[in-house]
């Protein structure tokens, strides 16, 4: 068996030398095919930092797994550190770093795009284990839907109806963008995010906070906005998450030991879940240990590809979507607006994209699975694949 580097699931920088450090290009995709074609790996192809830095244990399957997936080496092109691996069935983007001695000091692969056209696309979406909702607009015209108007849990991309509340909030009146307002302990949430760890008081702006929300999915920033536009001016963009939770109270009813409330919750009406939540209130944050590793989609936001779609394309010229471009390739498009969400058994990507003809999409794949974990690459080949046919306008 081919001994070769493991990547993350979606792409990872890996072992990269300092900025300063010496490098040698000649011939890196030779390098590369060598990955691909010999029997085996040698230590000697890679830098010692590198070696250090990965466990060798770790050093397993990176070709295995596209080859196997997507076929065979069919060509390596590009130049400098970037590079596309073509398979069979779909191209790497890849970087790599040489050192001065032409052995590996940097490997990124990242992941996947499935050749196909946009049919083939959407079927595989539609194949994968589990409920899937796919829409793909273009001007607002549909070009592909797959269970486009079933509501799906989307984690973090239901924090579009916050964004989309605070910013009717804005245009009210009621709220300002550089309106500054002291972090309170009360908002405080779990990761992701950054904002769970900084000083109570620290003051920040209503735009800071949708800009830390969108960008990097900060929670705190989250419940931050929910508390400051009013539960119930998200719940008048998305009645069905009536009563809309808060990432605090999410994060305490998955938790262990709130098997009761957990029950409530799913078991409710609107009175009874604002019954659970009182009761939340009073509960401590818990610890991320405390969060369980399979999935429970019951207690989750939950809306239709359609309606993220709609959100979207309501919300795309804010520059709180403009950060983070998600799997798109930024320099491939005009502009690119991105919304993502993903737990244990729920994965979301929701993106807007303008192409240099001024042409507009949006793209929203939901994968739910409450049997089994995620292969998450699975979905972000073939959604890379569909911004690549309608990059290249099929």
């Amino acid at each position: 068996m081919r001994t070769l580097l493991t990547l993350a699931a979606i792409s990872g920088l890996l072992a990269f030398p300092a900025p300063g450090s010496a490098q040698e290009p000649a011939d890196p995709k030779a390098v590369l095919k060598r990955l691909f074609e010999a029997p085996e790996l040698e230590r000697e192809w890679f830098a010692p930092d590198f070696l250090a830095q990965i466990p060798t244990a770790q050093i397993v399957g990176i070709v295995e797994y596209p080859e196997k997936r997507y076929g065979q080496l069919r060509s390596i092109s590009g130049e400098g550190q970037r590079f596309t691996i073509a398979l069979e069935r779909a191209e790497i983007p890849t970087r790599l770093v040489l050192d001065g001695e032409g052995r590996i000091a940097g490997l990124l692969f990242e992941p996947a795009v499935a050749a196909g056209a946009l049919t083939q696309q959407v079927d595989a979406v539609a194949g994968l284990p589990g409920r899937t909702a796919l829409l793909v607009l273009s001007d607002g015209e549909e070009r592909a839907a797959h269970n486009a108007d079933e509501p799906l849990a989307v984690g973090s991309a239901a924090k579009l109806a916050i964004l989309k509340a605070v910013t009717d909030a804005v245009s009210q009146g009621r709220l300002e963008w550089d309106q500054v307002v002291p972090l309170d302990p009360d908002w405080r949430s779990l990761p992701s995010g950054i904002l769970q760890a900084w000083p109570d008081g620290t003051p920040l702006t209503v735009a800071t906070l949708a800009n830390l929300m969108i960008s990097i999915s900060d929670n705190t920033a989250t419940d931050a906005l929910i508390r400051l536009v009013g539960r119930e001016a998200v719940e008048a963009i998305t009645p069905r998450n009536t009563p809309f939770l808060t990432t605090r109270e999410l994060f305490t009813l998955k938790a262990a030991g709130n098997e009761e409330l957990r029950s409530a919750w799913i078991a409710g009406d609107e009175e009874a879940r604002r019954d659970v939540l009182e009761q939340v209130a009073s509960a401590p944050l818990p610890g991320e240990e405390a969060l369980p590793a399979e999935p429970t989609v019951d207690i989750e936001w939950f809306l239709s590809a359609r309606e993220l779609c709609t959100l979207m394309e309501e919300l795309s010229a804010l520059p709180a979507l403009h950060i983070n471009p998600g799997l798109a390739a930024s320099r491939s498009w005009r502009k690119v607006a991105y919304k993502g969400g993903s737990e244990a058994g729920v994965l979301n990507y929701t993106t807007w994209l303008e192409d240099g003809e001024g042409t507009s999409h949006c793209v929203v794949a939901t994968w739910n699975n409450g049997d089994a974990a995620l292969d998450e690459r699975r979905l972000v080949s073939s959604y890379r694949g569909i911004l690549g046919a309608l990059r290249e306008g099929e």
